[in-house]
This record gives C-alpha cells, sequence and structure tokens, in this order.
C-alpha cells in the first residue's frame, strides 16, 4: 500500500486468516485506500485460484502418474512454475466468465 495513489480492492476467499482482528485492523489504518470484498462461502466458480488448479490437474500430474521416486509437491511445483511462465494463460484465467468482475479487460 505503500505508494499507492489509487484506492486498492481486493477480493478474498473466506479464509480465517483474512477475518483476523490484526487484518482488520490494518484495512482500517489505511483509511479507506484498501477494501476487502469477501467470495461467498463456497464458490469456487468466482475464484480465479480455482481456474488455476482446474488447468494443473487436468493437464498435470493428474494425467501422468508419478513414477518411482518422483515427489508430488515437486511435480505440482514444476507444473504451476510452467504456469506462472505463460502470461498468456495467466490472463485467461482472468478472462474467464465466471471472474470477469475481476478485471476490465
Amino acid at each position: 500500500m505503500r505508494g499507492r495513489k489509487n484506492s486498492v480492492h481486493m477480493v478474498v476467499d473466506g479464509l480465517p486468516a483474512h477475518k483476523k482482528a490484526c487484518v482488520k485492523r490494518y484495512v482500517q489504518s489505511t483509511k479507506g485506500k484498501l477494501t476487502l470484498h469477501f467470495l461467498p462461502g463456497y464458490s469456487p466458480d468466482l475464484n480465479p485460484d480455482e481456474l488455476v488448479w482446474s488447468h494443473t490437474k487436468r493437464t498435470g500430474v493428474a494425467r501422468r502418474p508419478l513414477r518411482k521416486g518422483e515427489d508430488l509437491q515437486q511435480k505440482v511445483n514444476e507444473q504451476l512454475q510452467t504456469v506462472a511462465e505463460n502470461p498468456a494463460l495467466v490472463r485467461s484465467f482472468f478472462r474467464h466468465p465466471s471472474v470477469a468482475y475481476i478485471s476490465d479487460c
């Protein structure tokens, strides 16, 4: 938030950490420059993170079983890194109709 001229609207899920007193105090301390908008209780269709996980499951380790000695966490991290290195793919998640509320692109 330091140095920001415009306000920030952050969409968050219902993770208990997002509702802690220290978070509420911080948001209040920004004097309206930061607003949190909470997704409904169960709304995977509104959360772009779920689109990333869905893509990862469809194209990654779920399609190719682990071989002896392979590490699941390492394989998932590699798949997520591949996603992160593909700006067009990342943008596509935010252009999905279910999360169009996030941006104007």
